[in-house]
């Protein structure tokens, strides 16, 4: 009966990690012959007796242990994976490749040697910061580098470089490996998880990311609503309601950004940020923001439609932010008491009839509160909470005429509530009155007016601190 030989299992190609081994091994071994090479020269020079013939024989042996160095480098580069290339040091022509490096670049491998490495560097410049940081650490891994192929293509590549002794001369080792679809996959990813985000979960891309994965710390968060908006809906299609949306999302997004906040989800109409550097950045980016609606209102009123009408609540307090859900389906959250409260504050602005109230733990962290137009606003106890909270009304965005009336009455608007809190409620009535004849817009003072009125009618209860209760959500 015949038989069969098993057949014998087919090596794997080296990795590109198991090259540069070999290479350094390769090095070691080329470094000794050389050493061995030059000690027996050294000998050689203290006899005479058949000196030439043993000379031409120990160099005839060096150079042949040389030879077959590099042979096996050849061996190793073309089994290897990954695009592979040799260049010259002294002035960077390719002088080998393997058969990935041509394809790679469009080009076949014979037209490849030849070229100056840095004909497809976007930036050749780029090339001598990658050789100064090689020759300061002996090895380079993983440095991106924005390639463009023969044909125009443009690459980014993961270089990874060595240096070595080939054909006799200082030469470098490039190993590439072409991550442009993984960089294109990152950049789609990140209008979903935004890089910010990713880098303040310390994470270098979104497949890093892990369910639970988390950071706690104080923070400065943002809830963000548009006002009315079923009003303005119900003359739109819900094509017109779809695009209606994106155009004011894209407007209003961008200054999240621009003042190092991110956005953790989009609440329909509504956005929901944090800024974990300072409180600054959330009240420069809400001035920002109402700034960019006061813009895009005339320019709809241009066009013959509504108005819009924008609400934002900024707290600041210790939060948990990551991600939440389960294995096949993850987005990012916040999670802590003041998050809920900021949520309460900008359902608050409708109330108050202003565009941005901030609580007082964002207001005495600010780096300088008189930068802005910020005044006090209320004393409130919002539904569920047993502690109330004092509230401040930041006003920059305004239109010019009703911020210049508020700046110009501030001061008596101020005594007015100092008053009022006193329960000297008819003194607190006059500064009100007087306030509102020369700001007859101002909707806060309205308030306390007819509070301040009711009290002076049918006086206080009993343990009466000032604060305003607010039974709803």
């Amino acid at each position: 009966m015949a038989t069969t030989e098993p057949t014998a299992k087919r090596k794997a190609p080296p990795t590109r990690q198991e090259l540069f081994a070999l290479v350094t091994t390769l090095r070691a071994e080329v470094a000794q012959l050389r050493q061995e090479k030059a000690d027996l020269e050294a000998v050689l020079e203290m006899t005479t007796e058949h000196s030439d013939a043993v000379e031409e024989d120990l160099h005839d042996r060096a150079e042949e242990a040389l030879r077959e160095s590099e042979r096996r480098l050849r061996m190793i580069i073309e089994a290897t994976p990954v695009p592979v290339v040799i260049s010259r040091l002294a002035d960077g022509v390719i002088v080998y490749a393997n058969a990935q490096a041509g394809p790679l670049l469009e080009l076949s491998t014979a037209a490849l040697l030849g070229c100056h490495l840095t004909d497809f560097y976007c930036d050749p410049a780029v090339q001598q910061s990658l050789l100064a940081r090689l020759e300061q650490h002996g090895e380079l891994d993983h440095h991106e580098v924005e390639f463009r192929t023969a044909l125009g293509t443009s690459l980014w590549i993961d270089v990874s470089l060595r240096l070595l002794t080939f054909n006799g001369a200082p030469s470098l080792l490039s190993a590439w490996h072409n991550i442009t679809h993984l960089r294109q996959m990152n950049q789609a990813s990140s209008r979903f998880v935004p890089q910010e985000y990713l880098g303040f979960l310390q994470k270098e891309t979104i497949i890093e990311v892990d369910l639970g994965d988390y950071v706690t710390g104080e923070m400065t968060v943002m809830f963000s609503d548009l006002r009315n908006f079923t009003t303005i809906s119900e003359t739109m299609t819900p094509q017109e309601n779809f695009a209606f949306i994106n155009a004011y999302l894209g407007r209003l997004s961008p200054t999240i950004r621009q003042y190092n906040g991110f956005i953790i989800k989009y609440l329909g109409d509504g956005i929901h940020a944090i800024f974990p550097n300072s409180p600054d950045d959330a009240v420069q980016a809400g001035i920002a923001k109402l700034e960019q609606v006061n813009a895009y209102n005339d320019y709809r009123c241009s066009r013959g439609r509504l108005p819009i009408q924008v609400g934002i609540g900024v707290n600041t307090g210790y939060m948990m932010v990551g991600m939440v859900g389960e294995t096949h389906r993850m987005q990012g959250d916040t999670f802590s008491d003041d998050v809920n409260l900021t949520a309460r504050l900008e359902g608050l602005t409708k109330f108050y009839g202003v565009s941005f109230i901030i609580s007082a733990a964002t207001y005495e962290r600010l780096s300088d509160p008189g930068r802005y137009n910020i005044r006090f606003l209320d004393k409130v106890l919002v539904k569920g909470k047993t502690r109330a909270l004092d509230l401040y009304e930041v006003y920059d965005a305004d239109p010019p005429a009703l911020r210049q009336h508020k700046q110009a009455t501030q001061m008596e608007y101020e005594a007015a509530l100092q008053l009022y809190y006193q329960q000297e409620f008819a003194a607190a009535q006059a500064k009100l009155f007087s306030v509102l004849q020369r700001n007859p817009r101002d909707k806060v003072a309205w308030r306390h007016l007819v509070q301040a009125t009711q009290l002076v009618e049918q006086g206080v209860t009993a343990g009466w601190t000032g604060v305003t209760v607010m039974t709803e959500k």
